[in-house]
Parts: structure tokens; C-alpha cells; sequence
């Protein structure tokens, strides 16, 4: 296992093939198996994946919640620890909070920028809801039914599910709540135009309550593509990572970042 170091806590990642760094950041509690189907992309470049403070393989008793900035300088750290000068940075979901501000505090070290359903900010009735719940249900130490629910929606596989949830299941319950309460309160709408490197937008066709943010990013953004994935709602990576792939391979070919 290797490890970077963040103000004393470490932090897992793992690296797969060779080239430019393809930095995949996780959601809260998920870990870097978010990104198992991520793999074979080790063909284009240097796939990393990581477990951010206080998930996966990165816990320890004194973990504490992080800001989005924080977070945003732990994968800084990561790619100090690969030597790499430049990156493409992927975030899935509430991960995707943390690839930009990534993007907006390093934008010297980001080739590219892809968000697997982002957001800029939480402004729509039902994405309010799910983080809402989510803090309650982990306030209520319910994390037997968290680390149920999330493998549940993620994976058809019923031994990559069971991965995740005993992963899941060892989070502390009150960094969890936390670290939602810090997802949902993050924004990053105001400075959206200063994402000057090339954008690519992924959503699932069927996950209407992000595709609100399209319109966001596409007016403030400056250099902007959306693709959208048939056959499923917001588990892009995960329950159609085929097409993913294809997508982000393509997308990475074409504009010529790798």
C-alpha cells in the first residue's frame, strides 16, 4: 500500500499503468473502489485512485472532518508524491465538489477537469433531500443501512457490493454527517467561469434531478462538453462503466490531453 501524508493522516492511493495522472475522487464513505471499473483506462495514462481522510484505507481514530479545500489539498498531496506537474481530474458526485475546487485552486496542474454527475452547488429540492437525509441517517449512527444502501445502488455485483459495504461500514458516523454537512453547504457557482481548462460533463439520462446543473456550467464555464449515459440514473461509473470509459477515452483522445 502507498501512502501520502496530509497534517500527520495518511492517505491511500494506488496508482495503475503509466503517463499523465488520471486523479479519480471519491463521494463520502465510498472509497477508491468507487473506481474499480476505472481501471482499464491505465491504457491512456497513470490511473490514481485514493481514499480521502477518514475513508476506505485512510482512517485513523483522529480523523476529522475536512473543508472541500482541505480535501482539494489532499489530492495535491497525492500528485506532490508522484512528482506529476500536470493531471487530469475526475469526480464522481459530491466528488465532484472536490475536482473543482481542485481545478480553481491548481489550475497550473489540471489538463482537464471531468465530473461523473457534478454539481456547482446544492440548489434543487431533491439533491437538498438526499444530503439531508444522508446527515440524519448518519447522525442516527445508521450505518448499517448506509453501507446497505449505497453498494445497493452502486453495483450488481453482489461481491464488489459486499466490498463496499464492510468499507462503508467501518466510517465513523459523525465525520459521515459531517463531512455531508460540508458537502452540502459547499458552492462553487460564483467562480465557475474560472474554470478556464477543457470541461466534460457526464450524467446519466435518467438522473433528472442533476441535470438542472447543466445549464450552470455550460453559461459560466468556458470550454464545455455534456455527454449523457442511457440506461441509467446517477451510478454512471459503476452500473455502466463501459460506456464511461468509452466516453472519458474518447473525450481524453480527441482533445488530445493524452
Amino acid at each position: 500500500m502507498a501512502y501520502a501524508s496530509y497534517k500527520g493522516t495518511k492517505i491511500f492511493y494506488e496508482v495503475r499503468g503509466r503517463g499523465l495522472p488520471l486523479v479519480f475522487i471519491h463521494p463520502p464513505a465510498m472509497s477508491h473502489l468507487t473506481f474499480r471499473y476505472q481501471y482499464p483506462l491505465s491504457f491512456l495514462g497513470k490511473v490514481v485512485v485514493l481514499d480521502l481522510p477518514g475513508n476506505g484505507h485512510s482512517k485513523d481514530k483522529n480523523t476529522k472532518a475536512l473543508s472541500i479545500e482541505e480535501q482539494a489539498e489532499c489530492v495535491r498531496v497525492v500528485l506532490k508524491k508522484l512528482r506529476a506537474k500536470k493531471a487530469i481530474i475526475i469526480g464522481y458526485s459530491n466528488g465532484g465538489s472536490i475536482a473543482q475546487e481542485f481545478a480553481l485552486r491548481f489550475p497550473e496542474i489540471t489538463s482537464g477537469l471531468i465530473l461523473l454527475g457534478g454539481f456547482p452547488e446544492v440548489a434543487t429540492f431533491m439533491l437538498d433531500k438526499e444530503f439531508k437525509l444522508g446527515m440524519w441517517a448518519a447522525k442516527k449512527r445508521w450505518m448499517s443501512l448506509i453501507s446497505y444502501v449505497l453498494p445497493k445502488a452502486h453495483f450488481k455485483n453482489k461481491i464488489h457490493a459486499k466490498e463496499m459495504q464492510s468499507i462503508i461500514q467501518e466510517v465513523d458516523p459523525n465525520w459521515l454527517s459531517e463531512t455531508y454537512k460540508i458537502g452540502h453547504e459547499y458552492q462553487s457557482i460564483h467562480r465557475l467561469n474560472q474554470l478556464n481548462m477543457p470541461l466534460l460533463l457526464v450524467y446519466g439520462k435518467q438522473d433528472i434531478i442533476m441535470h438542472h446543473y447543466i445549464y450552470d456550467f455550460v453559461k459560466k464555464a468556458h470550454d464545455v462538453e455534456v455527454v449523457l449515459v442511457s440506461g441509467v440514473a446517477h451510478q454512471v461509473p459503476t452500473k455502466r462503466q463501459d460506456e464511461c470509459n468509452q466516453v472519458i477515452s474518447e473525450w481524453l483522445k480527441r482533445r488530445e490531453l493524452v
